[in-house]
C-alpha cells in the first residue's frame, strides 16, 4: 500500500513505490494497442518472511500468499476487456486510501 500512500514518515520508501505505480501505468497506455495489459498490484502487509518483525498488524491478520496468488491468476485470467488497471488489497482498514 505504500504506492498509494505515505505512513510513518518514511517517504523515500513510499516515493519508490509511487514510481513504480507510475511507471506501470505508463507502461500500461504504451502497450495498450498491442495488446499489453499492466496491472499495479498494492498489498498491505503479506505474511512473509519480510515482515516477520512487524507485530501490528499479527501475522494471523495478514494477506496470506496463497490468497494474493489466487487474486493475481483472477487479473491474469481476465480479458482486455476487463482490464484492471490497479489492484489494492488490505488486510486492515487504511485511513488515506
Amino acid at each position: 500500500m505504500s504506492g498509494k500512500r505515505v505512513a510513518g514518515g518514511n517517504v523515500g520508501y513510499a516515493m519508490s513505490k509511487f514510481a513504480v505505480v507510475a511507471l506501470s501505468h505508463a507502461t500500461r497506455q504504451a502497450g495498450w494497442e498491442d495488446g499489453v495489459r499492466v496491472t499495479a498490484l498494492c498489498p498491505g502487509y503479506v505474511a512473509t518472511d519480510m515482515v516477520s518483525e512487524v507485530d501490528d498488524p499479527p501475522a494471523e491478520a495478514m494477506i496470506q500468499p496463497a490468497d494474493l496468488a489466487e487474486l493475481v491468476a483472477t487479473v491474469l485470467a481476465l480479458p482486455n476487456t476487463a482490464s484492471i488497471a490497479e489492484l489494492l488489497v488490505n488486510c486492515r482498514l487504511e485511513d488515506t486510501v
